[in-house]
């Protein structure tokens, strides 16, 4: 089980000592942190942190137009720096989110980017995973559709349970669709449905994850890890994250 760090909010780098102490004292076995986080800590410092606290990166998170050498603040691209990053640190995932539908040529373009830079990942020996949200179910054309019609074999999947649910979804069908090609499975819980991030510690919420973990566990699937991802939390983050690592344990006992 890993954890995405996003329930700590901005400035990790100041605290990220302490940070991996407690997600590998809740029985973590990885974190998950957002690129624009990362690469704030040194590689090496990050890698002797991990490495102290018995952790791993097992992915990291970005957004935007990875080819734009501006986002980079230099001649190479986001993807560039991303790749390095998270190859020197060992993990093989980096998750993208943010695609949306608002015309037939935006949406073409976006994907074509996000389709070369999975090549290009898979080159360096990492695999880019579509993390959704719930705008990708919206509208007509759905983003979702297309992206499951047009992606490139090299793009894959990491699910949010929460934001299929919170989307109006079936999660274990949209799961059951995309079953091949999803190492990664994000889980997350909701006090409701109605829009709004409302996010709460895992089992405390609507989203049916313990059906989500019986379909991990009886096999048919791909999944690697699971990845606890609380947006926002009403109680200190040293609590929640430990709260969603006793679930997750329990589950995958």
């Amino acid at each position: 089980i890993g954890c995405q760090t996003i329930t700590w909010g901005d400035g990790q780098n100041a605290f990220m000592d302490r940070l991996c102490q407690v997600a590998a004292q809740a029985g973590y076995e990885a974190l998950e942190i957002g690129f624009r986080r990362l690469c704030q800590t040194p590689v090496e410092q990050m890698r002797d942190l991990l490495a102290a606290n018995g952790l791993r990166l097992v992915a990291s998170h970005i957004g935007g137009n990875l080819e734009d050498v501006a986002q980079a603040d230099s001649e190479r691209t986001m993807l560039d720096a991303v790749l390095d990053t998270v190859t020197a640190l060992g993990a093989k995932y980096v998750m993208f989110s943010g695609l949306r539908y608002q015309n037939d040529s935006q949406f073409a373009a976006d994907l074509a980017m996000l389709n070369r830079c999975a090549r290009k990942a898979v080159d360096r020996g990492v695999r880019l995973l579509y993390h959704n949200h719930n705008w990708e179910f919206a509208g007509s054309p759905r983003a979702m559709d297309l992206l499951m019609e047009r992606r490139a074999p090299e793009l894959g999947f990491c699910p949010d349970v929460g934001w299929v649910a919170k989307a109006g979804q079936d999660v274990m069908a949209f799961l059951k669709g995309v079953a091949a090609d999803t190492p990664l499975v994000h889980f997350k819980d909701f006090a409701s449905l109605d829009p709004g991030v409302d996010t709460v510690c895992l089992g405390d919420g609507v989203v049916p994850l313990a059906d989500v973990a019986t379909w991990i566990r009886s096999g048919g699937n791909c999944v690697e890890w699971v990845i606890a991802e609380q947006d926002r939390a009403d109680i200190p983050a040293d609590e929640a994250t430990t709260r969603n690592a006793q679930y997750l344990r329990r589950l995958f006992a």
